[in-house]
């Protein structure tokens, strides 16, 4: 199997990977897509108790998008 980094985590994988929730097209490891199904799911959770996560959490789940428009450039 070939093996390849993780956009998301920056580690060696190898098999099949997940396309992120975060842009719907970058492919990054079955860890880093259940990672983020988590992170939505938790959003989700907080935010029908009426206690949404702060913004500046969300933003830093975004994060590692920017790295990856920067090296594509």
């Amino acid at each position: 199997m070939k093996r390849w980094i993780c956009p998301r985590c920056k580690k060696e994988t190898q098999g099949f990977g997940a396309t992120s929730r975060r842009d719907n097209s970058t492919q990054i490891c079955s860890d880093c897509g259940t990672a983020e199904a988590l992170f939505d799911w938790k959003v989700h959770v907080t935010q029908s108790k009426g206690n949404p996560l702060p913004e500046e959490e969300i933003l830093e789940e975004r994060k590692w998008l920017k790295e990856v428009d920067a090296d594509d450039r």
